[in-house]
């Protein structure tokens, strides 16, 4: 008897160490001269990366951001005396997908693994513990996620002169070639300058 419920802690064991756990990587550096996809316009700069599958699960946590979606970095550096305004709705010619709406169709799935567990646990009653702890776990990892894609994702904002903004623009999957274009209005004149750039 006490082999059997060795036995099964250990299963249990083995079990938690698999449960769900969010990490994921940093942004790159908002600094545009880092970047080889970088456009200056009379001191308007603005870089763009593409991610590719290995950064974007570095980034993310997960693969499977850069399976159902493009993600775009964009840093954007005001040197001019002018104030720009960008708005993801307005200032990118494709559609971008919120960032929460990315967490949770890239989330890890309570259901799936809690009920793999409870169902076990009907017949080995100490599985219904990682059950209860897995689709807890996974919870949480997802309030993770939904926390730092939404904290990484570009902010609709006015950049002042001298000023910088930088983050994330989830879009759907691009073509190799697709353009992509950001588009800044000149907040004093209404002016609007294009940066188009190729995937």
């Amino acid at each position: 008897m006490c082999n059997r419920i060795v036995a099964l802690f250990a299963v249990g064991c083995m079990i938690l160490s698999g449960c769900a756990t969010y990490n994921a990587g940093r942004l790159p550096s908002s600094d545009v001269t880092n970047f080889t996809n970088m456009q200056d316009q009379d001191g308007l700069k603005v870089a763009v990366k593409f991610f590719e599958a290995r950064d974007s699960k570095q980034i993310f946590g997960v693969g499977k951001v850069h399976d159902l979606y493009q993600p775009v970095y964009v840093a954007i550096d005001n040197r001019t005396k002018n104030s720009y305004q960008f708005a993801k709705r307005t200032s990118i010619n494709i559609a971008s997908v919120p960032a929460d709406e990315v967490a949770k169709n890239c989330g890890f799935s309570t259901v799936g693994r809690a009920t793999t567990y409870g169902v076990a646990g009907i017949f080995i009653w100490p599985l219904l513990i990682p059950a209860v702890v897995d689709g807890v776990g996974s919870a949480q990892a997802n309030q993770k996620m939904e926390a730092d894609y939404t904290y990484k994702e570009i902010k609709d904002d006015r950049i002042q002169p001298n000023g910088l903004l930088n983050g994330v623009i989830f879009v759907d999957k691009m073509k190799e070639g697709q353009e992509f274009v950001i588009r800044l209005e000149n907040t004093n004149t209404n002016d609007i300058k294009l940066f188009s750039f190729k995937r």
